[in-house]
């Protein structure tokens, strides 16, 4: 019950937070909305945490199509949506209360009408799961470095990309960032077609310790063998390219 009320007035709140900060990238500026929770949100916290994932594409900006998978508030797809003006993204958050906010700060940024958001998590398959909004760790329950310490009492949709492209055929897929706090090898898992048919550019936060070992071994290992180059940007930030 505490967590069931905890979760409306958080979600409340993620409707009408006032509170803003100004960011700056590449000589664009734009504001975003956060919430009174966590603040999360500055100059540096961006440029360390966002910054690194245009470093690793090396002044590559000729991007048609976009998938943010863990777009949280929307940090990464609103970047790439002012710094890839032609590309359509796709913006998968499983958390109602990180959707909530995610689209207040799309509208701010007027890309309301390039980034399409997907209310679901990346998966191996179509499922629902436990999960827990928490911040920058809102997690998939079975995947999460909070398992056994926090209760996990929402439950969000999954979908395993492969199905989603299915249903939402795409003329491209250039680019894939995940962000998804362990979730990415199962994530990689399900997108085995997708890959294999688009040989989209990845980045890929694998630093995340699932059975004393990091995800980032196993992603490269799925990787591989499709014809990728993988590279560590930093320690467990991969940047996987299609060599062929």
């Amino acid at each position: 019950m505490l967590e069931t009320l905890k979760q409306t007035i958080r979600r409340i709140e993620a409707r009408v937070t006032p509170r803003e900060s100004e960011l700056t990238f590449a000589g664009h500026r734009f504001s975003v909305v956060r919430s009174i929770w966590w603040n999360d949100i500055s100059q540096p916290v961006f440029e360390a945490e966002i910054g690194p994932y245009f470093q690793a594409l090396d002044g590559h900006t000729g991007f048609r199509s976009v998938i943010d998978a863990g777009a949280a508030i929307g940090m990464f797809s609103i970047t790439a949506g002012l710094l890839f003006p032609e590309a359509q993204l796709h913006a998968f958050e499983p958390s109602l209360r990180q959707r909530i906010v995610l689209e207040r700060n799309l509208q701010k940024a007027g890309l309301t009408s390039r980034v399409q958001v997907q209310g679901a998590g990346l998966w191996n398959k179509n499922d629902r799961l436990a999960f827990r909004t928490h911040g920058a760790m809102s997690s998939i329950e079975s995947v999460s470095e909070l398992q056994g310490k926090m209760p996990f009492e929402e439950s969000v949709e999954v979908v395993a990309l492969d199905r989603w492209t299915e249903k939402h055929p795409l003329e491209a897929l250039d680019l894939i960032k995940m962000d998804i706090e362990g979730a990415e090898i199962e994530a990689l898992e399900g997108a085995l077609k997708t890959l294999e048919r688009f040989h989209p550019e990845l980045l890929v936060q694998a630093y995340h310790i699932r059975e004393g070992k990091r995800t980032y071994e196993r992603c490269a290992d799925i990787l591989k063998p499709l014809g990728y180059q993988c590279r560590e940007v930093t320690p467990g930030f991969l940047h996987a390219r299609y060599q062929g």
